[in-house]
């Protein structure tokens, strides 16, 4: 097997090369040796919904570049953009009127919040400027997200540059106290959530930014019946503006055109990326509601928040064709179909000893590790439990995403298991045999240890 060298490139681990990839087909990858692999975590995680190798694509991306690819939008627009932006309103929610694309996840989220904190400016409300959000959770990785995001994993070596907006508890189901029921679970959750706004001054908050399903930081954790309505409900009482992290649960992932769309709150913002463009382009947007583009349209503001790449050409075309593939080839409906599948032959995983938890919506799935089943006390952080696994799995031809922090935000193993779209169910197969044969080699070798 062919390995970069690594004279040149920063990567995660300089002790091992890297397979190089020569293309990919579908949900498959193959490297320059001809193996194949299953492509479990959709590019760096949820991202190839769409799958590989789709040739059209690069036939747009052609014409569009031979046209014009890139526009001083200060005072320049194109019909192909203009045509996209109306498509992706329409995609939206209900009750959405305006959009913007940029280039990635991190800028989607942070446009999000200045976005809300300009809304409560111009509308002469200078109080509000802290954002709220959750322990265990990713929004971006510039300074500013990282501080919003909830992950001390990632936070901890700028701790020195953060302003510590405040943070309430994850919900996650499967680490709730369990002398107490669902319905306690989530009051106590909304109490913290008063109260810490209440303490803070609830009229100092500009936004609270939340993912529906708690992606990489968590593992696909859904959030628990009825969470999420009253959170919206919390919002709305104190003004505060409420904005659904679409980024990894957008464009048909949860089995829905957006992760929040399954709880029926329409909320005032969507910050979305990933999936957009199945990875054929850096293309990321954020979606604005009619109530918070009214003040912007009637003073005829101008949103503080321009990027070089905003609005390209070659983003929109990108873009435009992903909403038309995925309606004609049903994905949204395959993901949903398909979820239900995967999770129902996962279940049988619940016979390893290692396997606390498998949860998710859609094809956004999660498997949880721990030490002891019936306490669910997480494994020491440093014996790297999903990363041993995500390894083993990769050299049996299937990629997932490990990851860690899920029980405490510094402990807690899981995978993330997110395919494309375009899944079939014999390859739902391959990769519980694989994943199952991979846990219990590792199991075997912890328990003889």
């Amino acid at each position: 097997m062919k390995s970069l060298i690594r004279s040149s490139v920063v990567c995660p681990d300089y002790s091992k090369g890297y397979p190089l990839i020569s293309y990919g087909e579908g949900i498959y990858l193959y490297d320059e040796s001809g193996k194949k692999y299953i492509d479990g975590s959709s590019g760096a995680a949820a991202v190839s919904n769409i799958g590989h190798g789709i040739t059209e694509i690069a036939d747009i991306m052609r014409e569009q570049a031979s046209r014009v690819s890139i526009l001083p939008t200060h005072v320049f627009s194109a019909r192909v953009v203009q045509d996209y932006l109306d498509v992706l309103v329409d995609f939206a929610p209900a009750g959405f009127e305006k959009v913007w694309t940029v280039t990635s996840g991190t800028e989607a989220v942070e446009n999000a919040v200045k976005l809300a904190l300009q809304y409560h400016q111009i509308r002469g409300d200078k109080r509000r400027h802290k954002i709220i959000s959750r322990n265990i959770s990713y929004h971006g990785n510039s300074i500013f997200m990282l501080d919003i995001g909830g992950m001390p994993l990632r936070k901890k070596m700028y701790n020195n540059w953060m302003n510590h907006f405040p943070h309430i508890s994850a919900a996650n189901l499967y680490r709730k106290p369990a002398e107490i029921s669902e319905e306690t679970y989530v009051n106590n959750l909304l109490a913290e959530f008063e109260q810490t706004l209440l303490d803070e001054d609830p009229y100092s908050f500009s936004a609270f930014v939340v993912e529906p399903v708690v992606a990489a930081a968590m593992g696909a954790a859904p959030a628990p019946s009825g969470y999420l309505e009253r959170m919206h409900s919390l919002c709305k009482k104190y003004g505060i503006l409420f904005i659904s992290d679409e980024v990894l649960t957008g464009f048909g992932r949860t089995g829905a055109r957006f992760g929040i769309n399954k709880s029926g709150v329409i909320p005032d913002i969507i910050a979305t990326g990933k999936g957009i463009s199945g990875g054929y382009f850096p293309l990321s947007a954020v979606i604005a509601s009619k109530q918070v583009m009214e003040p912007f349209v009637a003073q005829n503001s101008f949103f503080l928040g321009g990027h070089t790449y905003a609005c390209n050409p070659m983003g929109a075309a990108v873009g435009h064709f992903v909403i038309e593939y995925m309606e004609k080839h049903k994905l949204i409906e395959n993901a949903n179909n398909q979820g239900n599948y995967l999770k129902e032959k996962l279940n049988r995983l619940y016979n390893l000893e290692i396997v606390g938890d498998i949860r998710g919506e859609g094809l956004l799935i999660g498997v949880e590790f721990v030490k002891d089943k019936k306490t669910k006390e997480p494994f020491p952080s440093e014996m790297n439990i999903s990363k041993r696994i995500g390894e083993l799995t990769m050299n049996a031809g299937v990629i997932l995403y490990p990851g860690k922090g899920s029980c405490d935000g510094f402990s807690g193993d899981h995978l993330l298991i997110c395919p494309p779209l375009i899944i079939n169910n014999s390859q739902c197969d391959t990769i519980v045999d694989v994943l199952e044969s991979c846990i219990k080699k590792l199991q075997d070798e912890i328990l003889n240890t």
